[in-house]
């Protein structure tokens, strides 16, 4: 079994020493073969997704691929989590760090306006191309955006 001392930051690629609660609740999700589990990365406070038992170098079993299906940033005030369609019904899309839903891309978009209007930097992590919005890629969102996005007023 390995020692769990530091970890490398699945986001920001920095390494940070584990806490003494982080280890302990990585050695109990262990023992109930969780094979996801998120940390807070102290340096760049993103969400850092790990499997515990191959962080203790008890698994066997071949990783399985992780999709990426985030689409934006959310355009929610105060949120630093991603927009994402519903999995298992086309046309939903929804936020899974403020649960906010919208029932259709167009509805995305005019909050995407919204944000823009009151919040004009968050314009940094948009692309519009004609009435429609693309991301930025994700690697490429600038230093500093999700600290702006979690200091507003909401």
């Amino acid at each position: 079994m390995k020692e769990l001392d530091k970890r490398i930051c699945s986001v920001c690629g920095k390494e940070y020493q584990l806490t003494e609660k982080q280890k302990k609740e990585i050695m109990e999700e262990a023992k109930y073969k969780t094979e996801n589990f998120i940390l807070t990365c102290p340096l760049c406070h993103s969400l850092d997704f790990v499997n515990p038992l191959e962080m203790l170098g008890l698994s066997t079993k071949k990783k399985s691929e992780i999709v990426d299906n985030r689409l934006f940033c959310c355009p929610v005030e105060g949120c630093i989590g991603f927009v994402e369609e519903d999995e298992d019904i086309k046309g939903l899309y929804g936020c899974s760090e403020c649960g906010t839903e919208w029932k259709s891309i167009n509805a995305i978009y005019r909050d995407i306006e919204k944000i823009i209007s009151k919040y004009p930097y968050r314009e940094e992590v948009y692309k519009k191309s004609g009435n429609a919005f693309k991301s930025v890629p994700f690697d490429k969102i600038p230093k500093g955006y999700y600290s702006k996005v979690q200091k507003e007023d909401v």
